[in-house]
């Protein structure tokens, strides 16, 4: 069966329009059904041939705590992955797969942004033999390998943890995640309609006067709002539609080597990390979300295997925060501010921002132009929100940010994941006694701006201080 999916990802490399476009020109130069019909036997034998090729050469095996890849047509190629090196293996059973109990298996290796190769058709007993021989080698390495506290002190090992499921989203936590999201999916749909909307008057009777009949004015004062309910409705049932297939049945399980996320219902997904490889949490709360109490977490990775988990109540963001940040101090309050010089500085940007499109928009609407200024305020009413509302601290291990508007999100750092630190003034903060502090991880950075120099010095000292004395594992 490998044969017929690696043929298919053949097709699919290619590309539908392509292949739509030469089996348009193929079927108006075509002399007849049966011309046309052997061209297509021998293209899906072609293609069926290198398939088979592929597969026959592309062979893989764990030697010596290594795992080797062999692939290549006209060419053998070797890759040799340590076993220490692999951070996930996942697991996706697509709609194809699942009649015969087939899936894709993708690997990802400690400081690779994407997957060092891609398996397309793998029994699932073997899939999970290689799923278990990564973690074994892992949980193996970890019981030999001294480990050390932040002070350099030779510690135990930390115990293995029995596999605990953390959350199970049912039926009706997955509808209402779907709910609560922005339907900004109707609007990508209706958007292409409006391009067509006199063609589609011709085929769809909805009576629409001409532009100028007296009635325009009050058939627009009905049809806007309904249009605008509709691209909502079209919203919420394509996200519905979306959730459902995507997070269906969304399961987080604890296991020794870390965090494993099953979800989906046609096409079942199964992406796993160890908790070293998490580099930053993140947990937002949109404002529909917060009308039914609801977070999305999201815990950023090495690579592009985050994890994304909507729809958690509180109960289950801090026994996720528990498992991801460890040992960490907890905060119960988080008391230190931004300047609200950044209010000023907003205001002031975006008015010589207004005085240059007022300019350029005068010779074309002429005094209406000086509506333009009303961003001014307006700007300056958001940012002082944002500023007033903004809170961040420090511990001795990790530094929150906290941040809100209509909703809100926080992020967690460990010192220890940290890979780089700056301290950078701008003229404005320079002036004010202010710097921005930059947190560069595997994954990205995080960075406060608008703090007393000596406070962001003083993150950058211990920052540096943890990344040389914490002997513990980062990634």
């Amino acid at each position: 069966m490998a044969i017929v999916f690696l043929a298919l990802r053949i097709v699919g490399q290619i590309g539908i329009v392509q292949l739509a476009i030469g089996i348009g020109f193929m079927l108006a130069r075509a002399p007849s059904i049966a011309w046309l019909f052997v061209v297509a036997l021998l293209v899906g034998c072609v293609l069926l041939g290198i398939a088979g090729l592929t597969w026959w050469r592309y062979t893989f095996c764990v030697v010596n705590s290594e795992l080797q890849v062999r692939s290549g047509v006209l060419s053998q190629q070797t890759l040799s992955v340590p076993l220490d090196r692999i951070q996930s293996v996942s697991l996706e059973q697509k709609v194809l797969h699942r009649p015969f109990d087939l899936v894709q298996v993708a690997v990802r290796t400690a400081g690779s942004d994407t997957a060092e190769f891609t398996i397309d058709a793998l029994h699932r007993p073997v899939a999970d033999a290689l799923q278990r021989a990564a973690a074994d080698h892992r949980r193996t390495s970890a019981a030999v390998v001294t480990v050390s506290d932040s002070s350099g002190q030779a510690v135990d090992p930390p115990p293995q943890r029995p596999d605990r499921i953390v959350l199970q989203h049912p039926p009706r936590r997955i509808a209402t995640i779907a709910l609560t999201q922005m339907p900004l999916t109707g609007i990508a749909v209706v958007a292409p309609l409006l391009a067509v909307a006199d063609d589609l008057a011709d085929v769809v009777p909805l009576g629409l006067p001409a532009v100028d009949e007296p009635t325009i004015g009050v058939w627009l004062v009905w049809m806007i709002p309904l249009v605008i309910l509709a691209v909502l409705v079209v919203g919420l049932i394509l996200n519905l539609i979306r959730v459902v297939l995507t997070d269906w049945n969304l399961t987080v399980t604890s296991t020794a080597e870390g965090l494993r996320r099953n979800a989906g219902l046609l096409s079942t997904t199964s992406i796993a990390s160890s908790i070293p490889r998490i580099q930053r949490v993140v947990i937002k709360q949109r404002l529909l979300e917060g009308m039914v109490g609801l977070h999305t977490v999201v815990l950023h990775t090495i690579g592009d295997g985050d994890f994304v988990i909507p729809g958690c109540d509180a109960s289950q963001v801090d026994e996720i925060r528990a498992l991801v940040l460890e040992d960490t101090d907890e905060i119960e309050t988080l008391d230190r501010r931004v300047s609200s010089a950044e209010v000023f500085k907003a205001v002031r940007s975006t008015s010589i921002v207004s005085v240059v499109l007022v300019g350029a928009a005068f010779m074309l609407v002429g005094w209406w132009a000086l509506l333009i200024f009303l961003s001014v305020p307006a700007r300056g009413l958001v940012v002082r929100r944002q500023v007033r509302r903004r809170r961040w601290a420090a511990t001795m291990d990790a530094i929150i940010d906290r941040q809100e508007y209509l909703g809100w999100s926080r992020q967690d750092l460990l010192l220890r994941k940290v890979n780089g630190v700056k301290v950078s003034q701008s003229r404005f903060e320079r002036k004010r006694d202010l710097a921005t502090v930059w947190l560069q991880t595997a994954d990205g950075s995080m960075s406060i701006g608008m703090v007393g120099v000596d406070e962001a010095r003083a993150i950058r000292d211990r920052a540096l201080y943890i990344a040389e004395t914490d002997r513990r594992a980062w990634m």
